[in-house]
C-alpha cells in the first residue's frame, strides 16, 4: 500500500528529527483527548454544543482514576475539527466556536488576560504560539484617558509574551510565566501551542481546548514544567493545533529508533493561518465592545 511504500508521496509529508519513542500506534504519545478511548460514564461527561454548523466536542475529566485510565489531567476539554485551512475560505464559523469554548472554560472572565506564545519561532511546526501572539492586540499599556479619546472605553486588558524555549534562553518558560503573572496580576492566562497528534486526519485539522494547562513538549517526549492553574496561581486555559505525528504511525517500516515526526509540506502556510484564526477569535473574546472591522484595524 501507497502509506506503508512511498508514504511521503502519500500524506504528502515531510521529515523532520523529533524525540518520540517509537512503538506501538496505540501506546504512542497525543496530545489530543479525542484520540483517546473517551466515553461518558460516572467520572466522563461529554457533551456537544452547535455554534453555526461547527460542532463543539465537550468532555470532563472529573477524577484522578479517570485522569489515570486516559492518561490526560483532570479538566474540561473543547475539541473543534475543521477543513484544512488552505481549503477554508470564511473561518468565520471556526472563530465564533472558538469564541464560544473560550467562553465555556473561562466562564466568560475576559477583563484581563495575559496570552502567552509558546513554542520556537524558528522551527515552523513550533511556531504556532509565537505568531499567534504576535497578532494578539495588546491593551495593557494603553491608559484610559487615551481609551476615552480614541472612544474605546469598554477596550479589556491583555498582555502578550512569547517566552521561547529553554534552549535559547536558558529559563523554564513556566518562570518567565509566573514571573509575569505575579507582577501584572491577570484574571486568565491564554497558552498557545503547537500540539502532537496520533492519526494523519487530526494533523492542522484539530483545536483542543482545555482548562487542565498544558505541559510544553510533551508531545515530542521533551516534557517541560506544567503550565496550569495549580502551578502559575491563574486559571490557565491551553489552545493547540496538532502540527506533527509520530512517523511510525504511517508505517511499519519505521518502527526503529530513528525517531522521526513528520508535518505537512505546507506547515508554514497552515501554521501561520492557523495563529491568524486564534489570535483573531482571540481578540474578539477579549474586546466584546468592538466589531470586527476596528479589531482588524487595531490588529
Amino acid at each position: 500500500m501507497a502509506a506503508k511504500g512511498d508514504f511521503r508521496r502519500f500524506f504528502n509529508i515531510r521529515l523532520f528529527s523529533g524525540k518520540n519513542k517509537i512503538g506501538d500506534i496505540m501506546t504512542i504519545r497525543t496530545d489530543l483527548v479525542s484520540e483517546e478511548n473517551i466515553a461518558e460514564s460516572n467520572d466522563i461527561k461529554t457533551k456537544q454544543i452547535s455554534v453555526d454548523d461547527v460542532i463543539i466536542e465537550m468532555a470532563e475529566i472529573q477524577s484522578d482514576e479517570a485522569a489515570s485510565r486516559i492518561n490526560k489531567p483532570k479538566g474540561k476539554y473543547c475539541t473543534i475539527r475543521f477543513d484544512r485551512l488552505d481549503s477554508i475560505s470564511d473561518t468565520a464559523p471556526l472563530k465564533k466556536a472558538i469564541v464560544t469554548a473560550l467562553g465555556e472554560l473561562t466562564e466568560n472572565k475576559n477583563d484581563n488576560a495575559l496570552v502567552v506564545g509558546l513554542g520556537n519561532a524558528d522551527i515552523t511546526p513550533d511556531a504556532l504560539g509565537p505568531v499567534c501572539a504576535g497578532s494578539v492586540i495588546a491593551t495593557r499599556h494603553i491608559s484610559g484617558e487615551l481609551k476615552s479619546s480614541l472612544g474605546l472605553q469598554g477596550l479589556h486588558t491583555v498582555s502578550c509574551i512569547s517566552p521561547g524555549v529553554l534552549g535559547k534562553t536558558g529559563i523554564e518558560a513556566a518562570d518567565i510565566i509566573k514571573a509575569t503573572a505575579d507582577r501584572i496580576n491577570p484574571d486568565v492566562i491564554i497558552a498557545v501551542d503547537a500540539l502532537a497528534a496520533r492519526t494523519p486526519q487530526n494533523l492542522c485539522r484539530t483545536i483542543q481546548m482545555t482548562d487542565s494547562g498544558i505541559a510544553p513538549g510533551s508531545g515530542v517526549k521533551n516534557e517541560r514544567a506544567a503550565l496550569c492553574e495549580k502551578n502559575l496561581g491563574v486559571k490557565t486555559i491551553a489552545i493547540g493545533i496538532p502540527t506533527v505525528i509520530d512517523a511510525s504511525c504511517l508505517s511499519e517500516r519505521l518502527n526503529t529508533d530513528e525517531n522521526m515526526m513528520v508535518t505537512p509540506k505546507e506547515i508554514d502556510l497552515l501554521v501561520s493561518r492557523a495563529a491568524a484564526v486564534i489570535a483573531r477569535a482571540l481578540n474578539m473574546f477579549f474586546q466584546p465592545s468592538l466589531n470586527e472591522e476596528e479589531i482588524e484595524s487595531l490588529s
